[in-house]
């Protein structure tokens, strides 16, 4: 791989830009239902905001419309790209040691609470001082966003089912 290519994966995969990731998506989450956050939802975060193809399938689903049919899109015969929804559940696990090591950065930069060590909570006010000019950044921080509020409308067992995801 070339050094280039090297760097550009790390600007991508990097626990800075997942803890930032995680975070929004944990405000979508508590917004949407004042709840904390699951645990074991973040770790469909990153491979799903990570890829291009699924935040541009997030972000032209209306908010309202909701998880199942974001999901629904990807079998219409104009997309067929049911091959995408698939591979979150292996994407996940690929993504794990990432997700976790983002974990840790939020929690260390006050972004995100862990609470009994299974539910997370987002300091938003620590979320919101962070600017960036990169529209690329800006809409992956809204799905993320998105994707958490639409979590939130579901139990853990409805997105696993939706997402074709074990959790």
């Amino acid at each position: 791989m070339s050094s280039k290519l090297l760097r550009e994966f790390y600007n991508v995969q990097n626990p800075a830009l997942g803890a930032y990731l995680l975070s929004n998506f944990t405000v979508g989450y508590k917004n949407e239902n004042q709840c904390l956050v699951p645990l074991p939802l973040i770790f469909i975060v990153l491979p799903m905001v990570l890829r291009n193809e699924i935040v541009d399938f997030i972000s032209s689903t209306n908010r309202k419309s909701g998880l199942r049919y974001f999901a629904e899109k990807f079998t219409e015969k104009k997309y067929l790209k049911n091959d995408l929804l698939i591979q979150i559940q292996k994407q996940s696990q690929s993504y794990k040691v990432l997700t976790m090591e983002s974990l840790r950065l939020a929690i260390a930069q006050n972004l995100i609470i862990l609470e009994d060590k299974t539910y997370l909570m987002p300091i938003e006010g620590n979320i919101k001082k962070f600017k960036s000019n990169s529209d690329e950044l800006k809409k992956m921080a809204k799905a993320a966003e998105k994707l958490g509020a639409w979590c939130a409308q579901l139990s853990l067992a409805e997105v696993s089912q939706i997402l074709k995801v074990r959790f």
